[in-house]
């Protein structure tokens, strides 16, 4: 129990350097909204500060705002339950005010966090493990085809980079799965898993991040998995491997010219 307390007071800490908060706004009752400026430590999802984004840990919700939508989003949160927020009459409101200023809603997702590393869960299938200049080098050009594009990001000059990846091969050696980490923040590592339809089913999944959480915490950083809600088969995956949600997340994007159009 020690162990899973510690975690989720790093992801308290986690999210208070995404949101701009102190820690204790996840684990307290009350809502709290708060200007939304970049942190030192965050997870390096953009470049600028975010118009709107909202997290709960299970108590309070804690909403980073631009101040254009600041006055709006905290009225919202001072008159709603934070599980509410995340409900269709918010989210319809919320969306609705950000198509004011040019946005609209873009993502909803559910975190998990790892309870223990735990004992790999085995499979038929050979398993190889890639980090560092590995994965640029053997696994971009072979996955080229972005069929494994929820494992890793093929990217080498963004902020973010693809640190570690595990692949699960056929009697062929064609690459039939494939999870990737991502390092977020120096701290929080994200899973991603990618297996092909033909192979689905036979708990490649579960082997593969079982295997990659392992190593991650052995390079004392912390695992984690996300997920959007209605994927249920990697929310199955997550709670096989014993992983269990930590925290809701939902954020916006700003509009393109052709989304921002009006119906005629």
């Amino acid at each position: 129990m020690k162990f899973k307390n510690d975690m989720l007071e790093a992801a308290a800490e986690q999210l208070a350097c995404d949101y701009a908060c102190a820690p204790e706004d996840f684990l307290r009752d009350e809502n709290t909204t708060v200007f939304s400026r970049l942190m030192f430590g965050r997870r390096r999802f953009r470049k600028e500060p975010d118009f709107m984004k909202l997290a709960t840990m299970g108590n309070g919700a804690v909403c980073s705002a631009h101040r254009d939508i600041y006055p709006f989003m905290e009225k919202l949160l001072s008159e709603t339950e934070s599980a509410r927020l995340f409900d269709v009459p918010a989210l319809l409101a919320i969306n609705s005010e950000l198509a004011r200023h040019g946005h609209c809603l873009a993502f909803m997702s559910q975190f998990y966090l790892s309870p223990a590393p735990g004992t790999p869960i085995e499979t038929d299938f050979p398993i190889k493990l890639y980090e560092g200049e590995e994965i640029s080098a053997v696994l971009y050009p072979e996955c080229e085809s972005k069929r494994f594009s929820n494992a890793l990001l093929f990217r080498t000059d963004a902020e973010r980079h693809d640190v570690l990846a595990v692949a699960a091969r056929d009697e062929s050696g064609r690459i039939i799965a494939l999870a990737g980490a991502s390092d977020d923040s120096e701290r929080f590592w994200q899973i991603g898993i990618d297996v092909l339809p033909e192979y689905r089913g036979k708990g490649l999944a579960s082997a593969l991040v079982s295997k990659l959480t392992r190593e991650i915490f052995c390079r004392g950083a912390i695992p984690y998995y996300g997920t959007w809600w209605g994927n249920i088969g990697s929310r199955s995956v997550a709670r096989k491997v014993g992983y269990y949600p930590a925290w809701s997340e939902l954020s916006c994007k700003r509009l393109t010219a052709e989304e921002g159009k009006k119906p005629e």
